[in-house]
C-alpha cells in the first residue's frame, strides 16, 4: 500500500476530505500534525525522519531542500497546497524524478477575496478607527472610495484575475502588468495592459500577484516603490520576498505612499520586532490569505486528487510544476 504522509497542523485532522479520499482510493496516510514542521521551522534533518518511507508527500510550508530530497528515496510526489514552490529546489526534485505538484485551482478565490479585504480596510481606515473609537475617541475623518479608483494588478494569472472580476463589481478601473496575458479576458473585463512602471505611477492601489523566482525577488525595491503615488496603497498577499522590506519601511515612515496591507513577508513567522508592524499606515495578517475553510478542503482535495492520478498513471497536466520528469518518472 502506497505511503502518503500529510505535512498538516492543527487546520488538518484524520477526518479532512483529502484524508479520506486518499484511503477511498487504496492509500495509507499519516499526518504530521505539527505547527512548526508545517511552517518550515524544523531543519532538513527532522523533515527527512518525518518523511521517511514516504511515496508521496502534501506539502504545506515546510523546506525541501537537496539534502532532503537525495535522502528520500522512496518519494515520487511532492504535491504542494497552493501555486507556489519557491521552498522547493526544483533542481533537486527533478533529478531525483520526483514529481511537484501545485494546485493552481484551490485558492485563487480566497487569495483574491484576502486582497479585497486589505485595500477596503486600508481605504476606510478599518483597523485605525477600531482602535480610536475603542480609546474613546469618536473619529468621523473622511475615508478614500473605492468606485471609480484604479486598481493597478501586478500578476493577471489565476488570482490576479479573481481579483480583477471582484474589482470590476466594485467600479474599479483596472490596469494590469502580465508578460503572458489571456487577452480574451482582458478584453472581456476592459482592462488596460500597462508596463510595471506605468502601473506603479498611475494606480490607486497596487496589489501584487506575482510567482517568486529569480527574477522577481527583490522586484519592489526603492526605486520602483519611489514610483507610487503618495495617496496609493500597496497590498501584498503573493511572497515576501517580492518586496525588499527595508526599503518598503522606508517608503511608509517618509509617508511616500498612503499605506500598505501584507500577508507576506521576506522570513516567516516574521519577528515580532519587524518595523512594518509598529507602522500605524500598515494592517497585516500572517499568510493566511489563501487558507480560507473552503480553499483548504478544496485544495487538499486538489492536491490529493493529483497523487491519486499519478498513481494511477494519469497526468494532470495543469499542476505539473517539473513537466520535464514526465519522461523518466514511474512509480
Amino acid at each position: 500500500m502506497p505511503k502518503v504522509t500529510l505535512a498538516s497542523n492543527s487546520k488538518f485532522n484524520k477526518g479532512a476530505p483529502c484524508v479520506e479520499l486518499l484511503k477511498q482510493n487504496g492509500f495509507e496516510v499519516s499526518l504530521t500534525l505539527n505547527d512548526a514542521f508545517s511552517q518550515g521551522l524544523t531543519g532538513d534533518d527532522d523533515v527527512i525522519e518525518k518523511l521517511n518511507g514516504s511515496d508521496a508527500v502534501i506539502a504545506y510550508g515546510e523546506y525541501y531542500t537537496s539534502k532532503v530530497l537525495d535522502n528520500l528515496p522512496k518519494l515520487k510526489v511532492i504535491a504542494r497546497l497552493g501555486v507556489g514552490f519557491d521552498k522547493i529546489n526544483m533542481k533537486s526534485a527533478t533529478q531525483n524524478n520526483v514529481a511537484v505538484t501545485i494546485t493552481p485551482n484551490g485558492n485563487h478565490q480566497s487569495v483574491a477575496e484576502h486582497a479585497i479585504t486589505l485595500m477596503m480596510s486600508l481605504a476606510k481606515s478599518i483597523v485605525k478607527k477600531d482602535t480610536l473609537l475603542r480609546n474613546g475617541e469618536w473619529n468621523g475623518d473622511n475615508n478614500k472610495p473605492i468606485r471609480g479608483q484604479t486598481l493597478g494588478i501586478v500578476g493577471l494569472g489565476r488570482i490576479g484575475r479573481s481579483l480583477a472580476t471582484r474589482a470590476r463589481g466594485m467600479e474599479m478601473n483596472i490596469i494590469a502588468s502580465e508578460p503572458y496575458p489571456d487577452m480574451k479576458f482582458v478584453n472581456e473585463n476592459d482592462i488596460k495592459l500597462v508596463e510595471l512602471d506605468h502601473l506603479l505611477s498611475n494606480a490607486d492601489f497596487v496589489s501584487i500577484h506575482s510567482p517568486l523566482n529569480e527574477e522577481t525577488t527583490g522586484m519592489f525595491n526603492k526605486k520602483k516603490l519611489s514610483l507610487m503615488k503618495k495617496s496609493a496603497y500597496l497590498v501584498n498577499t503573493a511572497r515576501g520576498g517580492l518586496i525588499v522590506e527595508k526599503d518598503l519601511i522606508d517608503i511608509l515612515k517618509n509617508h511616500m505612499i498612503a499605506g500598505a496591507g501584507l500577508d507576506v513577508f521576506e522570513e516567516e513567522p516574521t519577528s515580532p520586532q519587524n518595523p512594518l508592524l509598529k507602522l500605524d499606515n500598515v494592517i497585516v495578517s500572517p499568510h493566511m490569505a489563501g487558507n480560507d475553510i473552503q480553499s483548504q478542503i478544496d485544495m487538499g482535495n486538489e492536491a490529493a486528487q493529483s497523487i491519486i492520478d499519478l498513481y494511477n498513471g494519469k497526468w494532470p497536466e495543469g499542476s505539473i510544476v517539473n513537466k520535464e520528469v514526465k519522461e523518466t518518472w514511474n512509480w
